[in-house]
């Protein structure tokens, strides 16, 4: 027995010394507290550096450290335990617009990850996207086909040709097919006796009121969407109401009769100039059975079960719309825009609003526009559960300066890439004990998506089987069993090595409790020894630079007891000394006393001669304040009031001698200048003189010691302008500033007539002198020529 108590002393002596080392060289703050812990979970639960060692032959007893200290003192490797993130991608294919040969685009990479995750730690992922070009389009044309709608249905058949290359110009890769909806053929929905005609009253014959009928299934021949569409019939019901949710669910539900992809974009085009019932308002007609969002439709395509199951709700709709990657474009007339402008607003990401004209010949611009408008933009969600929080970072291919906190990115240019940085960490452990989750990250519109096969550390893996032998129980001095690095002590016995017997002890309090500093509130404890040192059997062995009984005071640095006595880790001076460390004087704090015989204006402390002051206060002696405020200032104004007064014999203060001292009746000396220095603290006092006007004067101060005060004051001159001197002196100014600019005005015009004339001159010797035509005489005389006689004989 005397062997063994041997071994416990030196096994915490071990101890001690150990922690003595640890504390001297950690430089990281958490990983300081690594031995302080005693159990697995906590020392991995503490710092992610942290490690636990199990190995029973390991020799020092903090088998909470760092991995190269439970290493360096030889811990086996196969018995550390420590936190370790890790991460693997399984799948990271690179990204690949749509091959035919493959009939697939890669969009998203990398694929499938695996992740191990630490609590309290985050692990960071690089998701890369791209928009594929000529990625397959699956279109489902859903027409309400009521009464209202008629000639939107011929407009659809005109557009025809159109359709085709409106469709090639989104992608080379598409279907389309073709349903068409009215509502629930029962009262109050229809009225009974116009069941099989409901465009009686319109006086015309048209379809008996049907539900939702799917025409054609999704085919890239344009020609028999066209046909379809031109063989549909218009049927009718009674209100402004329309099954459209009903028929919604039907093409959402029915995969395998509309013939949707698995690989392809899948939008549904809901065209309507109505509102839509929503669930609950079946029970208008009996019908009471919530929506099954299962396929009811027969070889003909008609939906069997409406008269059974009631509108499906919006977010009935909206969780089938995502779960099969299809997105909805409701073509509305403006009428009901701002109805599905709210219902999209909850569908978000996975549906539009787009307005249609009234005979829905914008169609095939709304569709394109809505196509584009999918493809051009990307919004993240994931399945992750309460306690793993996923954060996205991005700055959308640069259309951001700096990374984002966000999940999605709006306006992206086919064939760019964006990048999207993810944050997972771990917040808690699982409740339900399922240490592994799958998590999926996707755009609600892509049927692509990225899988995280996630592996959440537990706790503390110990999970090896208790095992009492005599190398376990000689490890906690045989009171106890040795397991995963601890022992489990037998009862009556305690502490670390169960080296505490309990019967001597205080049985209504426990060994650590008495570690424990008291609070006023008696139920209230502190921490086991401060977390300063450690407790072993309802003592604390501080760790060096702590004292006390349970650690809670620093232990007093250079703290001479001749002149100071230590408390709780301060030092408490002497009579005939001060400062932190009562090296200094009392004598020197009479540096640090204001006129008025204050230590630091009360603001702060005096060490050794100088103080030291408490925030925001600033100055020699702490004396400016908040907005500049200063004690000496307000003290010394009295005294400069009298000074300046008497200076511009505005009045005489008759006892400027007790005034102008301190409380030892020292005179203070002062000097008058025309301008302070700009290095000084200024005081600022404001004077009204006799001409009334307000006038500010500026004096500094200086005390070097409690006896001597010097005052230097700027005397500023005040008086006001006489009136009739300035307005003369203006009117002169003005007078002679215009005779001045009159006078340059007649130079320049003179100059410029010269300029003028020398011109003219220059002309005149140049020119010709030539005789108006209008002085000429009109007549004119022509001198016929006389012929010789010869000329005359013929």
């Amino acid at each position: 027995m005397f062997c063994l108590k041997i071994s416990v002393f030196f096994l915490l002596l071990t101890r001690l010394i150990f922690q003595i080392e640890s504390t001297s060289t950690d430089i990281n703050g958490g990983e300081k507290q690594c031995y302080i812990q005693d159990t697995c979970e906590g020392c991995l639960g503490t710092n992610y550096n942290c490690a636990w060692c199990t190995d029973k032959m390991y020799e020092i007893f903090p088998r909470c450290l760092t991995r190269n200290e439970l290493i360096q003192n030889n811990c086996s490797l196969e018995n550390i335990w420590e936190n370790k993130q890790e991460i693997d991608v399984i799948s990271d294919e690179e990204l690949q617009d749509f091959q035919n040969e493959t009939n697939r685009a890669i969009q998203m990479k990398p694929q499938k990850i695996r992740l191990k995750l630490v609590k309290s730690q985050t692990q960071q992922l690089k998701l890369t996207y791209r928009p594929a070009l000529n990625n397959p389009l699956d279109l489902y044309y859903l027409m309400d086909l009521t009464w209202t709608m008629r000639d939107d249905k011929k407009t659809l058949v005109k557009l025809g040709a159109k359709l085709s290359q409106a469709l090639q110009n989104l992608t080379g890769n598409y279907r389309i097919g073709f349903g068409s909806f009215a509502d629930k053929p029962i009262m109050p929905m229809i009225m009974p006796h116009a069941k099989e005609n409901p465009c009686a009253a319109e006086g015309h014959t048209c379809e008996p009121t049907y539900s939702f009928r799917h025409h054609l299934p999704l085919t890239d021949d344009v020609d028999k969407f066209v046909k379809s569409v031109k063989k549909s019939r218009v049927t009718g019901n009674l209100d402004n109401l329309e099954g459209g949710l009903d028929a919604l669910m039907q093409v959402i539900v029915c995969p395998d009769k509309i013939g949707w992809k698995e690989e392809a974009r899948k939008i549904v085009v809901l065209a309507t100039d109505g509102f839509m019932h929503f669930a609950g308002d079946g029970i208008l007609a009996g019908i009471n059975l919530q929506n099954d969002r299962k396929c009811h439709l027969d070889e003909l395509g008609e939906y069997t079960e409406s008269l059974v199951f009631d509108y499906p709700s919006l977010e009935e709709t909206y969780r089938e719309l995502g779960r099969r990657k299809i997105s909805v474009i409701f073509a509305v007339t403006e009428n009901v825009v701002q109805t599905y402008q709210q219902m999209s607003n909850l569908m978000d990401g996975i549906s539009n609003v787009e307005k249609l004209s009234l005979d829905s010949s914008n169609i095939l611009e709304l569709i394109r526009t809505s196509y584009e408008t999918f493809l051009k933009r990307v919004k993240f969600i994931d399945n992750s559960p309460t306690f793993i929080e996923i954060m996205y970072e991005t700055n959308c291919g640069g259309q951001l300066e700096n990374l984002k906190k966000r999940n999605y990115c709006t306006d992206l240019k086919m064939g760019k890439e964006v990048e999207f940085y993810i944050n997972i960490t771990l917040k808690d452990f699982p409740s339900d004990g399922n240490y592994k989750r799958t998590i999926r990250i996707e755009d609600p519109g892509l049927s692509e998506h990225l899988q995280l096969e996630i592996e959440i550390q537990k706790p503390c893996p110990c999970d090896e089987e208790e095992v009492d032998s005599e190398l376990e129980r000689q490890l906690c001095t045989e009171n106890g069993v040795f397991h995963c690095g601890k022992c489990k002590c037998n009862e009556g016995w305690g502490g670390a090595l169960c080296n505490c017997d309990l019967s001597t002890t205080n049985s209504t309090v426990s060994i650590e409790d008495e570690c424990r500093q008291p609070f006023k509130n008696p139920v209230q404890l502190g921490r086991i020894c401060s977390e300063r040192g450690e407790c072993d059997c309802g003592k604390c062995y501080c760790f060096p630079g702590y004292t006390g009984n349970y650690c809670e005071c620093l232990e007093c640095l250079n703290c001479d007891p001749e002149i100071a006595d230590c408390f709780c880790g301060k030092c408490v001076c002497k009579y005939g000394w001060s400062g932190n460390r009562c090296n200094c004087k009392a004598e020197v704090d009479d540096k640090c006393k204001t006129p008025t015989g204050e230590i630091c204006s009360e603001r702060g402390e005096c060490q050794c001669g100088k103080c030291l002051c408490k925030d925001p206060f600033v100055g020699t002696f702490c004396e400016i304040g908040w907005e500049n405020e200063n004690k000496l200032c307000q003290y010394y104004e009295p005294c400069v009031k009298c000074i300046i007064l008497q200076k511009l014999g505005t009045y005489v203060c008759e006892n400027v001698t007790d005034i102008c001292s301190n409380s030892d009746k020292q005179q203070f000396q002062y000097s008058l200048v025309t301008e302070l220095n700009d290095d000084v603290a200024r005081c600022v006092i404001r004077l009204i003189n006799n001409d009334d006007v307000k006038c500010d004067h500026i004096f500094s101060y200086y005390r070097p010691d409690s006896s001597n005060n010097y005052l230097t004051i700027q005397v500023n001159d005040c008086t006001p302008v006489n009136p009739l001197v300035m307005g003369g002196f203006i009117s002169l100014f003005t007078f002679l500033l215009g005779l001045i600019v009159l006078i340059i005005y007649i130079c320049c015009m003179r100059a410029a007539d010269a300029r003028e004339y020398a011109k003219f001159l220059e002309e005149r010797t140049h020119s010709t002198l030539l005789e108006s035509p209008l002085y000429e005489n009109p007549i004119r005389e022509y001198l016929v020529p006389q012929l010789e006689e010869d000329d005359m004989t013929i």
